[in-house]
């Protein structure tokens, strides 16, 4: 009797400690979060139920300003069901304007944010309303949602961000800095910017400022690119063109290209501006030595190698914004596509369009040559997004074209 008795008080602390150390473990757990633009320290402390000094604990920072970094990943204990609902600023409405147009009791709303009463202002801080089915982030003012292109993007490529707001308004968006091309069309609104190939693994901040509203900024984990390497070797007519014909030149197409025009003129995904080719000759962003020099610069398109007179087409909808012989490019078509976006093609045999000529998806602009700086036959399609060239064919595998319009309230065709 007694080693039974025994035997079951053992059996019962065997399964209280059995269930203890499950219980610990359980409350170990981890989930990984992937952060996205809105997911502020305020707003991860809403969604998880976890204090912001403990969020904050685990990735100190000197500047206490700054918020989560967009595209890296955050190990938070997983407290099971997570809140959903909206952060709202004050300047979108005070508590009782806010209490009122989202149907809620005005007393509990300031309980829900550990407000005394409703007639207290929050300062700086959020209103958090319950409800819906996304988790809350804190996105600029007026704005009720916010994406972007890419969370983790690489050096030279196109990005972009698109949102909807609750009315009309201008925007401006920097990227440390560097103006992105915004373009708004009633509620949908679309920024545009391009990346230089040298841009390395970095955590640049991304602002955006509506108008006459606190300015929203987050930092954006970059990645590194990779980057094949070429030795070029100019002899004759190549090798006689001067830096200074080269910066003349570029000064005169920057002035081009920094026209920003909208509406965008493209309703189809962009095409490659040559069907028969023989190769990708050399990528965009490839490092190049010059007659044995340095790899200090890199190319600025893509080469396809093709025979001479092969068909050039427009791989999208545009207005021609330069149709002529230019001393580096040689024979040159640029096509401005709208929203800051351009497409070039030169070393052309001969030209089919004129300035001013609107083409179409697949029309013929020209025929494949070796005018201006080029050693051989081919054809190099320059791409350029508010101002600086980026990979054109990053741009069409992403689908970019459709994505902007998306964002501008226009399906791809």
């Amino acid at each position: 009797m007694k080693s039974r008795l025994l035997f079951g008080l053992l059996a019962v602390g065997l399964f209280v400690f059995s269930t203890n150390g499950r219980s610990h473990a359980q409350s170990q757990a981890t989930q990984q979060h992937l952060v996205q633009p809105g997911d502020t320290w305020i707003a991860l402390s809403w969604r998880y139920g976890i204090s912001q000094e403990t969020i904050r604990a685990a990735y100190p920072h000197p500047n206490r300003q700054r918020q989560p970094v967009i595209g890296t990943t955050l190990p938070l204990p997983d407290k099971g069901r997570e809140l959903t609902g909206q952060l709202l600023r004050l300047s979108e409405g005070g508590l009782l304007a806010t209490a009122v147009s989202h149907n809620i009791s005005p007393w509990q709303l300031a309980r829900i944010n550990g407000l005394p009463h409703p007639y207290r202002p929050t300062l700086y801080r959020p209103l958090f309303i319950p409800g819906g089915t996304e988790p809350p982030r804190e996105l600029p003012v007026g704005f009720t949602n916010l994406e972007l292109s890419h969370i983790t993007p690489q050096p030279g490529w196109a990005l972009a961000f698109r949102g909807q707001t609750t009315q009309p308004m201008t925007i401006t968006a920097q990227l440390d800095g560097m103006a992105f091309a915004s373009f708004g069309n009633g509620r949908f609104h679309v920024s545009l910017i391009g990346i230089d190939n040298f841009y390395a693994n970095r955590q640049p901040t991304l602002t955006i400022q509506p108008a006459n509203q606190p300015l929203w900024a987050q930092p954006w984990q970059f990645v590194d690119g990779q980057w094949s390497y070429n030795q070029i070797t100019l002899t004759g007519q190549a090798a006689a063109i001067t830096q200074e014909q080269i910066a003349a030149e570029r000064e005169r197409l920057f002035a081009l290209w920094s026209i920003k025009s909208p509406p965008p003129q493209w309703a189809t995904p962009f095409q490659l501006p040559i069907t028969d080719y023989l190769e990708i000759s050399s990528r965009y962003g490839a490092r190049r030595s010059y007659n044995g020099g340095p790899y200090n610069s890199s190319h600025e398109g893509t080469d396809f190698s093709a025979y001479g007179g092969t068909a050039v087409y427009a791989p999208a909808a545009g207005t021609i914004a330069l149709a002529e012989p230019l001393t580096v490019r040689g024979n040159a078509v640029v096509i401005d596509h709208g929203f800051g976006v351009y497409t070039g093609v030169y070393h052309l045999s001969s030209l089919a369009v004129a300035v001013g000529g609107h083409v179409q998806p697949g029309q013929q602009i020209g025929a494949v040559g070796s005018t201006g700086f080029s050693t051989g036959n081919h054809l190099h399609w320059d791409f350029l997004v508010a101002g600086q060239w980026v990979d054109a064919l990053a741009w069409k595998e992403q689908e970019m074209a459709c994505w902007v319009l998306a964002g501008w309230g226009q399906p791809c065709q």
